[in-house]
């Protein structure tokens, strides 16, 4: 199967209403998020392998980017950059003692518009917007993201692509990775062409009252 056969080529309306809102107001702190997978995502992967993995999914973690910006002398407005199937740019999040949080020191001044548009620009339109479980994921993405913010920072918990497969390949055989890219198959379609379009049609709405 296709690792992009449903693809998305744009930021979802959440997202885009984040960056124009807040898209060039300076950086002034950065933090990597690591936190374990939801329940949800565990639940289907021992669903699909029909195994428990508990072993191999105590190793996996999904990395998310913070960001702090600085609104004017008196606001600040944190903001999150996080990568599943789609980039999804939040300002409304919730943050639990089961995340670490790992502070980046800037080398770069920079914003939010700036740090997404020069990943943009070196990673490639497909591999920016899309995800695939190894080649493509949340840790390939949020270290395109860091190295814009401080090209120096390394951390053990961030997985190249090699190590991504390696983990994908000791938990999903063939047939297990078909059914998952079916399943992605399924959920990108009804993000790309239900949610985003209904989403797309009550902005549009707002605008025009």
């Amino acid at each position: 199967m296709d690792d992009y056969a449903i693809y998305f080529n744009d930021y979802n309306s959440q997202s885009k209403k984040a960056i124009e809102t807040y898209g060039d107001f300076r950086i002034t702190r950065a933090y990597m998020i690591k936190k374990p997978l939801t329940k949800l995502t565990v639940c289907i992967l021992n669903l699909i392998t029909m195994q428990n993995n508990k072993q191999v999914l105590d190793d996996a973690m999904h990395l998310q980017l913070m960001i702090e910006i600085k609104i004017n002398k008196c606001e600040k407005k944190m903001i999150l950059i996080d990568k599943t199937n789609c980039i999804n740019i939040l300002t409304e999040f919730h943050i639990d003692n089961k995340y670490m949080i790992i502070p980046i020191k800037l080398k770069k001044k920079t914003t939010l518009r700036g740090i997404l548009d020069k990943t943009c620009d070196h990673v490639g339109k497909i591999k920016f917007f899309n995800w695939h479980i190894y080649k493509n994921n949340c840790h390939y993405f949020i270290k395109q993201l860091i190295f814009q913010l401080n090209s120096e920072f390394k951390h053990r918990c961030i997985k190249c692509p090699k190590i991504s497969k390696y983990f994908c390949n000791k938990l999903l055989g063939n047939t297990s990775l078909n059914i998952w890219l079916l399943f992605m198959f399924l959920y990108n379609f009804f993000q790309k062409y239900i949610i985003n379009v209904k989403d797309d049609i009550i902005s549009l709405i707002v605008n025009l009252l």
